[in-house]
């Protein structure tokens, strides 16, 4: 299996960068009350972050097939800390090896820039998410201001695992 990560095209793609995102949000919060907002602006959004080294926007491929998402930046507001906002994987290819290859390419990824850890939030009601951080060594940090229904879980990008 030929595992790929190439940058949203956005020309191309945006319909199931849609798709993707619908679903993750139903994963998370078991409903769809919220998403018309949520997607607001979302296209522009990634538009104007491609611009920016520090956003990475990529579609995960194998054998020339998109089957899921990643969505990161090099920064958060905690020091030498990246921020993962997307890890997706279309239903067919879930519970795959392609877990690994994702969390791998994403630490590789922002040790490169030079993050120390990585942060992400995750609803509290997702726990398939939730074990699936824990077992690639995610810890809980504390929970989220900005949204009652979420933690903030934390990764120390280990050198020896890159």
């Amino acid at each position: 299996m030929q595992v790929e990560f190439k940058e949203i095209n956005l020309e191309r793609d945006f319909e199931l960068c849609l798709e993707a995102r619908r679903d993750a949000y139903f994963c998370s919060f078991e409903t769809y009350n919220g998403f018309a907002e949520f997607i607001t602006g979302y296209r522009e959004r990634i538009l104007e972050r491609q611009e920016q080294t520090e956003w990475f926007y990529l579609h995960v491929l194998v054998d020339d097939k998109i089957v899921g998402q990643l969505e990161f930046r090099s920064f958060s507001d905690d020091p030498e800390t990246g921020y993962v906002q997307l890890i997706y994987l279309f239903p067919a290819y879930r519970g795959t090896c392609l877990a690994a290859e994702l969390q791998a390419h994403i630490r590789q990824q922002l040790h490169s820039a030079g993050c120390k850890w990585v942060m992400l939030s995750v609803s509290r009601t997702n726990l398939r998410a939730i074990n699936h951080y824990r077992r690639f060594g995610w810890v809980f940090l504390r929970p989220n201001p900005k949204h009652a229904e979420t933690d903030f879980y934390r990764l120390r990008l280990d050198t020896s695992l890159l």
